[in-house]
């Protein structure tokens, strides 16, 4: 680059960020999740501000509850990003440093910004940095159609949600009145999610949440993190946070275990909501000594249309079961149902089988927990479930974005529902003693 050329594109960067310049960008962080930054850079007192929507929180929350969480030192600022600090123009790059405040959480942030390339991070509290990366963009409007995203998430709770008194609720209407109301003002991802956390606080149901990346891709693309832990030469130990997602995980899990002949397997399930069912068919059949039907999940597509739950002898005919090889996870809203289709592994586990349990094992790790128990498979240690065995879907709402919510129930093989109920543990235990007990008897 010649001499000349380097003193002219100086010039031009000292003007576009002259004593108090605005640009905007579109800046992604490490998961995909975009957000929309007003950028004002005082050169005279080489201070920043960025930021997204102006006043975003106080139009989520109102201006009473909004004012009374920033007198009690909860918010710092009405925005949702609020990102200030030192600013220095260095040869052909703009310099930034200070404080990003997310809520009220604040980080430590630095950036910098050349050739209409934004490059940031932040430190969290653990000292762990996350990535920024961003464009420039021409004006401050919305990155997305986030009006039209809000209405198609509507038609597709309201189709699929498993319980439709929900919908009948004022809690209910008052969110569809209060997000009607937003909408058109949304501005990016962040306050697209804050929208449904903030406003749906008080909803009958739960999770109701709308995700970037979609958790079915994720999890099909994943490296192969199920696994097992010898914690003495006589248990080995599963997380439920870690199991198998597929049969060729669990046959590796199976041929490694079969080796050391273990006499005694420990499933964590404490703290447990994200199990898939077809995690836990595989799971059940390689424990199970012989086949069994256990229960079937439904959904909007079954109920819509017929006022009973399915007998037991009915299963095969009218539904397909989790372990044929066509189940999507996070899908089922697509079909009527499935249900679970128990036989045992040729590689299945003959020793004793402990499960432990805590009040926040739910969804599908208390269905797991349920089966254990009622077919006497292993022993239960810890505290009653949760009482929470309703199933979250992922729901298409265009080719970037998902919805996550309730459109599945399970009801055991003699037609009951475990929602609001919970399983009681066969011997119990705080959270903390549970592992603890169960190695001092083996």
């Amino acid at each position: 680059m010649c001499r000349w050329f380097k003193i002219f594109l100086f010039i031009l960067i000292l003007k576009s960020f002259s004593a108090s310049s605005q640009t905007y960008w579109k800046v992604e962080n490490e998961h995909g999740d975009e957000i929309l930054l007003t950028l004002t850079v005082n050169n005279t007192k080489n201070t920043f501000e960025a930021f997204t929507r102006k006043d975003a929180l106080k139009d989520l929350a109102g201006i009473f509850t909004y004012t009374l969480a920033k007198a009690a030192g909860k918010l710092k600022y009405p925005e949702i990003v609020f990102i200030e600090g030192k600013s220095q123009i260095k040869k052909d790059t703009l310099l930034l440093n200070g404080d990003f405040y997310y809520f009220d959480k604040h980080f430590l942030f630095s950036s910098t910004i050349a050739d209409s390339k934004f490059e940031g991070r932040y430190i969290d509290n653990k000292g762990r940095s996350h990535r920024l990366a961003g464009t420039k963009m021409p004006d401050a409007k919305p990155i997305k159609d986030y009006a039209a995203m809000i209405n198609t998430t509507f038609l597709l709770t309201e189709k699929n949600i498993i319980n439709t008194g929900w919908l009948k609720s004022d809690e209910w209407s008052d969110f569809k009145k209060k997000a009607n109301d937003l909408k058109s003002k949304i501005s990016d991802d962040y306050e697209l999610a804050a929208t449904f956390f903030w406003l749906g606080k008080k909803l009958p149901f739960a999770p109701f949440e709308i995700n970037k990346e979609r958790p079915r891709i994720r999890t099909s693309g994943r490296k192969n993190s199920a696994g097992f832990k010898e914690i003495k030469p006589s248990v080995v130990y599963m997380d439920g946070n870690s199991l198998p997602v597929n049969q060729r995980e669990m046959d590796s899990i199976a041929v490694n275990m079969n080796k050391k002949r273990y006499p005694n397997l420990i499933i964590d399930l404490r703290g447990n909501s994200r199990l898939g069912m077809l995690s836990a068919n595989i799971l059940i059949s390689y424990t199970a000594s012989q086949p069994f039907t256990p229960g079937v999940c439904i959904t909007r597509n079954w109920s819509d249309k017929n006022a009973v739950i399915p007998l037991k002898k009915e299963y095969s005919k009218l539904f397909k079961s989790f372990m044929d090889g066509d189940f999507v996870p996070g899908s089922l809203y697509k079909e009527t149902g499935r249900y679970l289709k128990i036989i045992p592994n040729e590689k299945n586990f003959k020793g004793k089988v402990f499960v432990l349990t805590d009040s926040r094992t739910s969804r599908v790790a208390e269905i797991l927990t349920y089966v254990m128990k009622s077919s006497k498979m292993a022993t239960i240690v810890g505290q009653k479930t949760a009482g929470n065995s309703i199933l979250t879907g992922n729901l298409i709402i265009n080719g970037e974005y998902d919805l996550t919510l309730p459109d599945c129930e399970f009801f055991t093989d003699d037609g009951k529902s475990l929602n609001n109920k919970g399983v009681e543990p066969d011997i119990s235990k705080s959270g903390d003693e549970a592992l603890n007990y169960v190695l001092s008897i083996i």
